[in-house]
């Protein structure tokens, strides 16, 4: 584009921008501007010998029309679209006014579908798209590693914890791609120091663990809080500085400084009540004293999006506290730490990805793994603005379900407005012929109607958008099904957000008012004028519209439906599983005495004594612990050695104490129970279940046989008994193979208590809470909870789903009845004048009932065959979450059909009985 070109668009647009900011005094200029030509032009007739009267008058006609002028002008300046849009905004307000009930509906409607829409956007926004509050966060590269084999590390996970807060699951294999490679985001200490001290394309490169619960001790209480091991330029990499006091540097991140803590802004508000004086002060973390140095700033959370981080301590100072394995600094097979960083502004991405990749392998290959197969990884470096994405993989799918969901609802609201807007065109046929006979332009007319239509979608827009907005705080709580504490995610609305809801109001407008606009617009001026009674053949003509919207809702709505049919068969199927145990009357709590510092018998001395403490309390049956807690809780899988050389199986390990089966309602089919004796230095010991009865030799577990509890057989336990078979970790598998090892010839740092009691969990609370604060009030009590609420938890995402789309559904479906009410009470008060001469020519009242309820009867059986067909599509996409149901299946699709057309024909019978009151005479006497 050339240079004048670029001036004058600037020159028009400054001209528009001029007219449109100071309009006033541009009008004024302007008209003073046309003045002075008029007078201009009768001070030249007047020397000529005219009459000043006679001077003025011939030098306007000469002038010509002044006010066309001034549209030429506004015209040329941009300004005559604003004009007329103004005019039409006023316009519209004027209609809306004169029709309130209209307008309180059709906002009503839309606010609905589109605060619905911006309320699962803005979770959608928050949880999938938002970046993480850092400093520039779209130069954040993620590095990640890619092998066929990848015998060169030990993969280490966290997965989450039913208080919300990450543990170590332990070792685990990497994920695999689609070409079956293995891959991840962690990698060993000494390959990141490696990489970070000879890459030279990075500007910074930073390392951080995963939130993994630690005990922090302030004061004479404890507290279970969610700990990060960083590097020491962990937040200078970022670029996040401290709220209070300062943040952690490398010079805290060295062998042999004190160790130092930056506290989470929540930990610190709920804490330390907001007290800026804790800098400075000692907490004990893991039994290790730490000094706090800063307070993080209240919109960084770490780079878990969805996981709050409360304690940020250096890596190398307090590695040991927080991991059970020594060498973990050292040793490049323990590959638990991930590496962002930012690459230097003028090197290349290909660049700095192929020099991380040799580092990488040069740090393998100078310390290789003994005696493992694998293959030198590749690594790619990936987005890192919006951080780790493990809650992404969780809640993604169900997310995008309802966001398909409330689209569906929002269609459904902008079929129903859009027939309610035919209505109205057709209630305005006199009015909109008169203004297209008086030569108004079709497209000026449909310009006019669409404002009625988006001022409406505005208007609901804006209830909508302020309901979401007033809710957003609820929000995150659609993701606590596994029982966490609230989601920790940014729910503040941003750009984006408000972009998509103005999209989402200009798209419902146009969606609604586009047809009906059109379609009023298309009408034929005589009969329009001269209130003519059409034909058969224009009656049908102007129904088909509002038939095929009828059509539409009725089979969006039995989609969902069908879905909602779909999730609550799948609850009421998980909540009638056998579950193998009683779970009514039974508390839980956990105790992590590992944390404290407890360690070997002293550690199961702790726990014996909790149990023992705890049965002595009044109102309490029966008291044992586990690792974990049944249904949800967690597990522990691995291999062990069948007797009689018959191979390995694949088994749920379970460590219990004396009284497990008891306690938790598990009958004892042969042999004993695990005794208090069965301890450190007597015989290992072991209980099977049914399941894996089944598959040791003759299907039995002869009492006496010994049993290797590992792959290799390498450790043996003598069978005691057999338990009958009890859901283990999920309600959707069938009890697995079992073995059930004492706990105090396995020591576990981490274990959960069950108490069967003889009344209300209530009433005793309070007492083994203070039981286990005699004990030692360094041990955090948590997981508190009855085992009912356990199993609950466990169901969260099936009750949270059959609940969304059950709600959803039922909207819907009353959308769907307004819809067919509304048009077949316009067909009836069209039709007013037939159906006064049917019922003159003899036809009775019933007679007219039936004609309007087939009227419905049509449109409703085409929209269920046409959501039938949508259905067998849609529902093969939520088949891996159904559960003792299949996608088709048949009592669930025909009970959505008939709740739809009984719904159908209940809307449908109010206009009918409206239809059969019509008097005859008076019907006749109006026309």
């Amino acid at each position: 584009m050339e240079q004048g070109e670029v001036n004058t668009m600037w020159a028009r647009f400054r001209s528009f921008a001029r007219g449109l900011v100071r309009r006033t005094r541009v009008e004024g200029a302007l008209a003073e501007e046309l003045d002075f030509h008029l007078q201009a032009r009768a001070e030249h007739w007047r020397h000529q010998g005219l009459p000043p009267a006679e001077a003025v008058r011939r030098a306007r006609l000469e002038f010509g029309a002044v006010e066309g002028y001034k549209e030429r002008c506004r015209e040329a300046r941009g300004l005559r679209f604003v004009d007329e849009l103004r005019s039409d905004v006023w316009y519209a307000i004027r209609q809306l006014r004169r029709a309130p009930t209209f307008t309180l509906v059709a906002t009503g409607t839309l606010a609905i579908g589109i605060g619905a829409n911006a309320a699962i956007f803005s979770l959608i926004n928050a949880v999938l798209l938002k970046t993480l509050p850092v400093e520039r966060p779209h130069e954040l590269r993620l590095l990640e590693w890619t092998a066929r084999r990848a015998g060169f590390s030990t993969w280490y996970t966290w997965a989450p914890s039913i208080d919300g807060i990450n543990t170590r699951a332990g070792s685990a294999a990497a994920q695999r791609n689609a070409a079956g490679e293995d891959f991840g985001t962690s990698f060993a200490y000494p390959v990141y120091t490696h990489v970070r001290d000879h890459a030279a394309s990075f500007a910074e490169l930073f390392a951080f663990g995963q939130p993994k619960r630690v005990n922090v001790i302030v004061g004479d209480r404890a507290e279970l809080a969610a700990g990060l091991l960083v590097s020491g330029n962990f937040f200078r990499g970022l670029g996040v500085p401290a709220l209070i006091g300062r943040a952690i540097e490398a010079t805290d991140d060295q062998a042999g400084s004190p160790a130092v803590a930056v506290l989470g802004y929540r930990f610190w508000q709920r804490v330390f009540r907001s007290d800026e004086r804790v800098v400075g002060q000692t907490i004990g973390v893991n039994g290790t004293p730490v000094v706090i140095v800063g307070i993080a700033p209240p919109t960084f959370d770490g780079v878990s999006p969805g996981r709050r981080t409360d304690v940020m301590v250096p890596i190398t100072t307090m590695l040991p506290a927080i991991h059970d394995i020594p060498d973990m600094l050292q040793s490049a097979r323990h590959w638990a730490f991930n590496v962002m960083g930012r690459v230097k502004g003028e090197v290349t991405e290909e660049q700095a990805r192929a020099e991380a990749e040799s580092l990488v392998q040069r740090a393998i290959l100078d310390n290789p793994p003994a005696g493992e197969e694998y293959d030198l990884p590749r690594v790619a470096l990936n987005p890192g603005g919006r951080g780790l994405d493990m809650l992404r993989r969780e809640v993604s799918s169900a997310l995008r379900i309802l966001m398909a969901i409330v689209g569906t609802v929002l269609l459904i609201a902008c079929a129903n407005i859009a027939g309610l807007l035919l209505m109205r065109g057709a209630a305005r046929r006199r009015e909109i012929g008169t203004r297209l006979s008086l030569g108004a332009p079709r497209g000026r007319v449909v310009r006019q109607l669409l404002t009625e239509s988006l001022l409406l979608a505005g208007l609901g827009g804006s209830v909508g958008i302020v309901l979401a907005f007033a809710l957003r705080g609820l929000l995150p709580h659609l993701l606590n099904w596994q029982g966490r504490e609230t989601i920790a995610i940014d729910m503040a609305p941003d750009v984006g957000m408000l972009a998509f809801a103005l999209a989402t109001c200009l798209v419902t407008g146009l969606v609604c008012g586009l047809a009906p606009a059109l379609r009023a617009t298309r009408v034929d001026l005589v009969p329009a004028l001269a209130r003519a009674v059409p034909g058969a053949a224009d009656r049908s003509s102007r129904l088909w519209a509002g038939k095929t919207l009828v059509i539409t809702q009725v089979a969006l709505s039995f989609l969902l439906l069908v879905g909602a049919g779909l999730f609550v068969r799948t609850l009421v199927s998980l909540q009638s599983e056998a579950l193998g145990f009683r779970p009514e009357q039974l508390l839980l709590f956990k105790l992590n005495a590992g944390l404290s510092g407890y360690e070997d018998s002293r550690l199961s001395d702790f726990f014996e004594r909790v149990t023992k403490r705890a049965a002595a309390i009044p109102g309490v049956r029966a008291v044992s612990l586990s690792r974990y807690g049944l249904i949800g809780d967690g597990r522990n899988r691995g291999d062990i050695a069948v007797p009689a050389g018959k191979g390995q199986a694949l088994v749920h390990k379970h460590y219990v104490g004396p009284r497990y089966f008891e306690t938790m309602g598990i009958p004892l089919l042969r042999g004993r129970d695990i005794a208090w004796t069965d301890r450190e230095g007597t015989p290992v010991v072991a209980i099977v279940n049914q399941a894996l009865a089944k598959q040791l030799p003759n299907g039995v577990a002869p009492i006496g046989e010994r049993i290797g509890y590992d792959s290799e057989a390498t450790d043996l336990a003598e069978i005691i008994g057999v338990a009958a078979d009890a859901r283990f970790d999920s309600l959707r598998e069938a009890a697995p193979p079992t073995l059930y090892l004492p706990y105090r010839q396995h020591p576990q740092s981490s274990m959960t208590f069950a108490v069967r009691l003889a009344g209300s969990p209530d009433a005793v609370r309070g007492s083994i809470r203070r039981a286990v604060e005699e004990i030692d009030p360094n041990v955090p009590m948590f997981g508190i909870r009855t085992q009912e609420a356990q199993i609950s938890v466990a169901m969260g995402p099936e009750r949270l789903l059959a609940q969304l789309v059950s709600g959803f559904a039922l909207l819907a479906l009353l959308l769907a009845c307004l819809g067919i009410y509304g048009t077949l009470a316009y067909s009836v008060a069209r039709r007013t004048s037939e159906i006064g001469l049917r019922m003159a020519l003899g036809a009775d009242r019933w007679d007219v009932v039936r004609m309007v309820l087939r009227e419905s009867v049509v449109p409703v059986v085409l929209g269920v065959a046409l959501g039938l067909g949508a259905a067998a599509v849609a529902t093969r996409v939520i088949e891996s979450m159904l559960f003792g149901v299949t996608p088709h299946d048949a009592p669930t699709l025909l009970a959505a059909a008939l709740i739809l057309t009984g719904s159908a024909l209940l809307a449908a019978w109010l206009p009918s009985r409206r239809a059969a009151r019509v008097d005859p005479m008076s019907a006749l006497r109006c026309e």
